[in-house]
């Protein structure tokens, strides 16, 4: 039995606090579901959000009693009115014994409640946080907030609940009802069409590649590798078809024409990669996101610093950008091992898309604050 099965259910005198601080995506989405099956559960919880968000949820009337309802100013985006929303937060937190931030705004906000309270007096903090861009000085910063005051993180994405861990004493894959990525990204056309159109002949192997074609180390090493895969493998014919954008675009369509490169027109990425039968990420790409090539599920070679390919962990194999052989060597493993391609494929898009039964979430939530509780116990007795 791990330590895990071990933890004593979460008291029904356990008081819950959700903040959300938007109504629309698959973090508000799974909130709801979360305050209405802890009342069910028998907590007192309340939901602490703008009035125009309150609204929206209502809840049976067998529950009002163990429910309140706490106004927030804030809305969706970053506005004037957060440092009163966080001071709402921080008069509360006396009285709560879990707050739990839907989202990165709401969970800053939770953050931010914490800010001169006593830790006696402080409740534990669980962030639910949803694709953000650590470019992106405001989300980053929020980030890192959370990251200083929460208890246990759920990262709706893989990528980003490896971005906490190591700051965060707990950190998990959220459950959610709807992944959280681009619903918009669909293939349109079917492998053998593409191919067609592209006038690969059939038995030929197609790797594809977004990589921004622009003057970089790594679309240097790319191109390198195109030029020699079938000079060092005569066995079999590969293709390498590049769907970026960049200046140097059609200096590359008319150099590499005869090198075993074609540049696909730029309006047919998406069914271009899904008909690849391997495909190279990079850190400078156009047109598709690493979430966008994760959804795809392809077999995937990653190229560039590895601190940049943190976002496929064990999804992607990593090379330099600078080492045409171990770029070569990956792409042949994996066009010599079908079970590879397969298993590659899967974890890439595990890695954007793993959604739960909704009945599921507010009871594994329970459970995660139980854990959550219980560290905090064992951590004061140290």
């Amino acid at each position: 039995m791990t330590e895990t099965d071990q933890i004593e259910p979460l008291s029904t005198q356990t008081r819950i606090l959700h903040v959300l601080a938007d109504t629309t995506e698959p973090v508000a989405e799974v909130a709801k579901l979360a305050v209405i099956g802890h009342l069910r559960a028998g907590h007192q919880v309340a939901l602490a959000a703008h009035p125009s968000i309150l609204e929206t949820l209502e809840v049976p009337a067998d529950l009002v009693e163990n429910y309140r309802e706490i106004e927030l100013s804030a809305k969706r985006r970053l506005s004037p009115s957060d440092p009163a929303s966080a001071f709402t937060l921080h008069k509360i937190y006396p009285h709560v014994d879990i707050v739990h931030g839907h989202g990165l705004h709401a969970a800053t906000l939770t953050g931010l409640g914490f800010t001169g309270l006593p830790s006696r007096l402080s409740p534990r903090a669980i962030g639910t946080i949803e694709n953000f861009d650590p470019a992106d000085v405001i989300e980053k910063t929020g980030a890192e907030i959370v990251a200083r005051t929460a208890s246990a993180v759920l990262g709706t994405t893989e990528p980003v609940v490896e971005w906490f861990s190591g700051s965060v004493p707990l950190t998990e894959r959220a459950e959610l009802v709807t992944p959280d990525i681009d619903s918009d990204l669909t293939v349109t056309a079917s492998r053998a069409q593409v191919r067609r159109e592209l006038g690969i002949d059939e038995g030929t192997w197609m790797v594809a590649s977004p990589i921004a074609l622009k003057d970089h180390t790594a679309l240097a090493t790319v191109l390198d590798a195109a030029d020699q895969i079938n000079r060092r493998r005569p066995d079999r014919r590969v293709v390498f078809v590049l769907t970026g954008t960049g200046r140097d675009r059609r200096q590359i369509a008319r150099a590499f024409a005869d090198r075993g490169v074609i540049v696909a027109p730029t309006g047919d990425l998406v069914d271009v990669v899904a008909a690849a039968d391997v495909v190279i990420a990079a850190e400078q790409m156009t047109g598709l996101s690493h979430e966008d090539l994760m959804q795809l599920a392809k077999p995937t070679v990653f190229i560039g610093a590895e601190r940049r390919a943190g976002i496929w962990g064990d999804a992607a194999d990593i090379v330099p950008a600078d080492d045409t052989d171990a770029l070569l060597s990956e792409i042949n493993h994996l066009l010599d091992d079908p079970s590879a391609r397969g298993a590659q494929a899967i974890a890439a898009k595990k890695r954007v898309i793993d959604v739960d039964s909704p009945s599921e979430i507010a009871a594994s939530l329970l459970g995660l604050y139980a854990e959550v509780e219980a560290r905090s116990k064992t951590a004061s007795r140290v």
